[in-house]
């Protein structure tokens, strides 16, 4: 992302009530404090598996910058919604962190526009955020990466070059091919050597029966899938099943016109620790000599449909234009006092967002709550807004749902095991590695 004014740290992480941040003893510790240094803020969630791989990682690279005396302070800001996990991950680590359930989580995640888990952004001394993404090159480079936080140029360039390389010598072969398991299957069960996929665009579908959206999302991809093949027979799908039984795998797979992994096979953890995947569906584009096209091929695919393909930086830059125009003459605020005591704000949604009205995980925009998780889809507030004008106070009339109040605790529909179901649905020891 571009660099973007901060200003002063104290400001930033502060509220009226409270200047203070705490240890992994959960002592407090001035805000001001921070004052002078290189900050990074690190958001996490702990049922995140690639939250659980980032976090120890960036604990070596912290203990290493201040071995050599680097002014460098890591500020974790934990979107955990139980106490118990909240206080875990604090407390395996030596650095600072946001408080539990703090009302500024929110607002930094909007002011930030952070959308994925984990997020690195750096903050330096000047009060701009750095502009390097901190959060891939860890990914890529590991603990090695500690050099790029001392800011030197000539290291920075090498490691970002380096960084650069790795991804340039990825090919279909070196993701699919594991030993002597160097096939996919199609929907009779027959063998498709990964040869024959080379030079293909390929979109990897991690998926699972087991989770509602990814079952609501497959009439609309097998959609696309057609409308693409129509016009290009150089484009296929590899299911990467989550599922934990074969009769779920076989009874999701039957619905699908395309290829997959195996049920069971061993390159569905490879792949999705390749790739960071945290939330399903997901799906990630692979280009004709098996490079990473887009991460995130599912918003491309949710913004332009099937015109998304073939998920280059062009249609990735055009996704982004028509999100700003979506949102073009939306009101910046709302007020929907029967359903939410607070104002609601036009932002970015986040992977962990939620509509309260229709109960849907969000997709692009959100109308969302600075001061704890509460969220509306556009269509849904808008939608409210409205019928409150025409129908006067007759809210029942409106949306006959109970109205949300704010008692400092996020909304418990989105925590523990019902928001793993939604996020990690069966991804194999996910969340048993997370917690």
């Amino acid at each position: 992302m571009a660099a973007k004014e901060v200003g002063d740290i104290v400001s930033l992480l502060s509220t009226d009530e409270r200047n203070f941040l705490v240890n992994s003893n959960g002592e407090k510790v001035p805000i001001s404090d921070l004052q002078g240094k290189t900050v990074a803020l690190y958001f996490s969630y702990t049922y995140f598996r690639t939250c659980a791989e980032f976090t120890p990682v960036l604990a070596q690279i912290d203990r290493k910058l201040k071995e050599v005396g680097q002014s460098f302070e890591v500020v974790q800001v934990l979107l955990d919604d139980e106490k118990l996990s909240y206080n875990e991950a604090i407390e395996s680590t030596s650095w600072l962190a946001v408080p539990f359930n703090d009302q500024t989580v929110s607002g930094l995640l909007k002011h930030f526009g952070v959308t994925s888990f984990p997020t690195l952004l750096l903050i330096g001394s000047d009060g701009k955020t750095v502009d390097v993404n901190f959060t891939e090159l860890v990914e890529e480079l590991a603990v090695e990466a500690w050099e790029a936080f001392l800011f030197s140029q000539e290291k920075l360039v090498k490691l970002l070059e380096k960084a650069k390389a790795k991804r340039d010598a990825q090919t279909l072969e070196s993701l699919l091919v594991s030993g002597d398991i160097d096939y996919v299957i199609d929907t009779q069960g027959f063998k498709v050597p990964v040869r024959e996929l080379v030079g293909k665009t390929i979109l990897l579908y991690f998926s699972s029966f087991l989770c509602p959206p990814c079952r609501a999302f497959l009439p609309k991809l097998v959609e696309y899938y057609h409308q693409i093949r129509n016009v290009d027979s150089a484009f296929e799908v590899i299911f990467v099943s989550s599922d934990r039984d074969r009769a779920s795998f076989e009874e999701f797979f039957s619905a699908m016109p395309w290829l997959a992994l195996p049920f069971g096979d061993e390159r569905k953890e490879s792949l999705a620790r390749s790739f960071r995947i945290s939330m399903l569906p997901s799906l990630v584009a692979l280009d004709p000599s098996g490079r990473t096209l887009a991460k995130d091929a599912k918003r491309l695919f949710t913004i332009l449909g099937a015109d998304a393909y073939p998920f280059t930086e062009e249609k990735i830059r055009e996704a982004e234009r028509r999100t700003e125009e979506m949102a073009k003459g939306w009101p910046e605020k709302i007020n929907h006092d029967h359903l939410h005591e607070h104002e609601l704000a036009l932002a970015r949604c986040s992977s962990l967002d939620y509509c309260h009205a229709c109960e849907e995980m969000g997709s692009i925009w959100l109308y969302s709550c600075n001061k704890c998780r509460f969220s509306l889809h556009p269509q849904c507030a808008l939608k409210e807004d409205k019928e409150d004008r025409h129908n006067g106070e007759n809210h029942e009339a409106a949306m006959d749902k109970e109205g949300y109040v704010c008692d400092g605790e996020p909304n418990p529909r989105i925590s523990g095991d019902n928001l793993v179901i939604c996020v990690a649905a069966a991804f194999v020891g996910c969340v048993q590695e997370a917690t």
